[in-house]
């Protein structure tokens, strides 16, 4: 009987939680597309990249919505099997919260399983593949872009004249270059042959010129220096990533070995101390803000079991709206800490942890009070503040009308 009885529950949430994880990454995405439109129309991105930067994307994305459709799934299984008088026959039967809440456990564990498996190891590989991939179609977008015989001028602020395109190996001969990023100092550069290349560790995109000369034209003086070699990097786009290390990029254990480092090279150097131990203060945040989100998945899941429970007959069904609430007070706190973490100077773990604690706290006392057939009072006046204020709506907008 317990096993049929888990299975079912389980499948109630499962449902739910799968429709609300698909609606919320939806939303999510295209909140978040909508800032990468300059950079995927200013790429021409065909259809099979575009795929490939959406899944990227995801994984930040998941960090938020699993948690999210989580508390959903439980909030809107249990209010429909409320609504339905099905918790009345399991109370009936002598089936108590406490057992009901086995499966809300379990699933809570798969769901925060899933979102430590996003905050550990998909956001860090997320990240990483989708710079290489916008840095490689920027590198393709350059190639194409320049033309033998023919002035280019899609690379922001640098033209560039090609005299001819060995197409095999890619390498230019005859190569002119006017580059007037620095307005105060233009730069005109001519070389006997010249490649593009992008690295991809550095997340840099280079012009390898040989045999050539730079000639600068100042207020005062002109000055000419030859080469055999020069590197010359090209400006791909205002929202490229930067070369920097990347909180995002790093996974955990590099977290903490960078956090280290860093905090080394303070007490090594007074001058950048202050620096540097920020620094080493937004990995340490970053680090624990990882495992701490997890953790808040389970608390908010299993938190949703009792808040579904709350309504009562000829009510309107406040575990929705309380689920909602809850959750995004949640990570109000969880900002409010990591703020406090980064200025406050103090130890960074119990405040990264605080809104957990506060959390678990909270739906320990609730759980009790649901188990004991009682209603949280604070919960039962809101609603009952909340229903006059509609009604009062509803008739002054009936009357504006009339």
């Amino acid at each position: 009987m317990p096993i049929l009885l888990y299975t079912y529950l389980a499948a109630e949430i499962l449902g739910p939680f799968f429709a609300s994880f698909l609606i919320i990454n939806a939303i999510l995405f295209l909140g978040k597309l909508s800032s990468l439109l300059d950079v995927i129309f200013g790429f021409g991105i065909g259809l099979a990249d575009f795929g490939r930067i959406s899944v990227y994307l995801l994984p930040n994305l998941m960090l938020f919505s699993i948690p999210m459709a989580s508390t959903l799934g439980v909030i809107v299984a249990f209010t429909r099997m409320a609504g339905d008088h099905e918790m009345l026959a399991l109370k009936a039967s002598g089936i108590s919260l406490y057992r009901v809440l086995v499966p809300v456990v379990m699933v809570a564990c798969f769901t925060t399983g899933l979102t430590a498996l996003t905050s550990s190891l998909l956001i860090p590989n997320g990240s990483i593949a989708l710079k290489q991939t916008f840095f490689q179609l920027a590198r393709e977008k350059i190639e194409q872009g320049v033309q033998a015989r023919e002035f280019s001028d899609n690379i922001k602020d640098v033209v560039v004249y090609v005299d001819r395109i060995d197409r095999e190996s890619g390498r230019w001969r005859g190569v002119f270059i006017s580059d007037h990023r620095d307005p105060d100092n233009p730069l005109t550069i001519i070389s006997k042959s010249g490649s593009l290349e992008a690295d991809l560790d550095e997340m840099t995109v280079g012009l390898i010129l040989r045999n050539g000369s730079i000639h600068r034209d100042g207020a005062e003086a002109s000055q000419i220096i030859r080469f055999d070699r020069y590197n010359l990097t090209l400006p791909v786009t205002s929202e490229a990533p930067a070369r920097e290390w990347d909180k995002k990029d790093m996974s955990p254990r590099a977290l903490l070995a960078k956090a280290e480092e860093l905090k080394l090279e303070a007490a090594k150097d007074p001058l950048r101390q202050p620096e540097l131990t920020k620094m080493a203060t937004g990995l340490l945040i970053e680090f624990h803000q990882r495992f701490a989100l997890p953790a808040g998945c389970l608390i908010l899941t299993i938190l949703a079991l009792p808040l579904a429970l709350q309504s009562k007959p000829g009510r309107s069904k406040v575990g929705l709206p309380l689920g909602l609430f809850f959750f995004f007070i949640y990570y109000i706190l969880l900002t409010f800490a990591k703020s406090t973490a980064e200025t406050a100077g103090l130890p960074i773990w119990p405040i990264m942890w605080s809104p957990n604690l506060i959390f678990a706290v909270l739906t320990l006392l609730i759980i009790r009070i649901a188990a004991r057939e009682n209603s949280v009072r604070i919960f039962d006046k809101a609603v009952d503040h909340l229903t006059h204020l509609a009604e009062f709506s509803k008739q002054t907008l009936a009357k504006l009308i009339k």
